[in-house]
């Protein structure tokens, strides 16, 4: 069995894979504990349900917060010695990296990246367009050649609610929810229509400029926290919940 993790910003995801499947995913919230050791101890909490009767050969990793990283790494090793295998841009990749400062391109970006090409695009020879819409927003850009050509990244809803919230005195903090109408009648509903149906509107905007760069449409693959929300919106659009984590186990197994 392959254990895959994708630490990001709001939760950490595992993923548990016999071959090909996906069997298991159990995403965790991090634990606001100041202690390394109570930190350390709410992980191999997490951990147990998922992991105490699995029998783990491999572990992949993405992550984009370097200081939990450790602390993750220490609590998994209560429960399996398999080898640690970290995503890097220096990896035997299924695609050319043209990427002019890999060493600072984000490891969930390149397991998105490869996962969508793989599964979407490299047999059908079609370029390919990875929305991870999460904290952030990533967008990959795949040429239908194999090239992996970079993307953009932008703030997510949670990011600019904390902005608007941060930046403004009176401004009050809204729940993310889509208004009816694009027309606020109060100041929460006007706010949601700004974050939410303003992040519909980035991505299909988006999503035509980068576009015209390719020579073929591109098959548009939505990931990430919102891409349920923006599957519903968003024409010819395929919906891959767990991507990053396909991608760790691609990346993994052809490093391995």
């Amino acid at each position: 069995m392959l254990l895959t993790l994708d630490l990001g910003n709001s939760a950490v995801k595992a993923g548990l894979f016999e071959e090909e499947a996906l069997v298991h995913v159990e995403s965790v919230v991090p634990s606001d504990a100041e202690t390394t050791e109570q930190q350390a101890a709410h992980w191999r909490n997490a951990f147990a349900p998922l992991l105490s009767d699995a029998s783990i050969d491999q572990v992949g990793l993405v992550s984009v917060v370097p200081t939990r990283t450790e602390t993750v790494m220490s609590a998994l090793r209560t429960f399996t010695n398999a080898p640690i295998t970290p995503v890097r841009p220096s990896m035997d990749l299924p695609f050319e990296l043209d990427y002019d400062t890999p060493d600072t391109l984000g490891n969930d970006r390149l397991a998105a990246a490869t996962a969508g090409w793989v599964q979407y695009g490299r047999d059908a020879a079609k370029s390919v367009l990875v929305v991870d819409a999460g904290t952030a927003v990533n967008y990959e850009v795949i040429h239908r050649d194999g090239i992996y050509q970079g993307g953009t990244i932008d703030a997510g809803p949670v990011l600019v609610r904390q902005a608007l919230r941060a930046g403004t005195a009176q401004l009050p903090d809204v729940p993310l929810t889509l208004p009816d109408t694009p027309v606020g009648s109060s100041t929460q509903t006007a706010l949601q229509s700004g974050i939410m149906w303003g992040l519909l509107d980035s991505v299909r905007g988006m999503r035509t400029r980068l576009a015209q760069t390719l020579p073929d449409t591109p098959r548009l693959i939505l990931t990430g926290g919102w891409s349920a929300l923006l599957t519903d919106h968003l024409d010819e659009a395929h919906h891959a919940p767990h991507l990053v984590l396909r991608g760790v186990r691609l990346l993994t197994v052809r490093n391995g």
